[in-house]
């Protein structure tokens, strides 16, 4: 499940970009956008956190730092994809490898 790519265009020098529309949980799942689900997901985590205590409160911590992380890295793989690929270095040829 991934998002569509997104088409490019030429903006207006006054133009401003649009705000994505942030999503509820159903939403998002309706959606099929995993992206999207995580970014909804930690939004309730969240909203949620002030009113947890002890044990709950902890688990809450660890699972939007586990959400967070796989957001940072989707996030980045997209990046990464948008630019054409990873920036890596050719390493030099050896035909007698082949």
């Amino acid at each position: 499940m991934g998002s569509a790519p997104r088409k490019l265009r030429a903006v207006a020098p006054d133009e401003t970009p649009d705000q994505p529309k942030i999503l509820s949980l159903a939403e998002a799942i309706e959606l099929g956008d995993y992206l999207q689900i995580l970014l909804a997901q930690r939004r309730e985590i969240v909203t949620s956190l002030p009113e947890e205590r002890g044990p709950a409160k902890a688990a809450l911590h660890r699972q939007l730092s586990l959400i967070s992380k796989e957001i940072e890295a989707l996030v980045s793989r997209d990046s990464d994809e948008a630019e054409g690929g990873a920036n890596v270095e050719d390493g030099e040829f050896d035909a007698a490898a082949i």
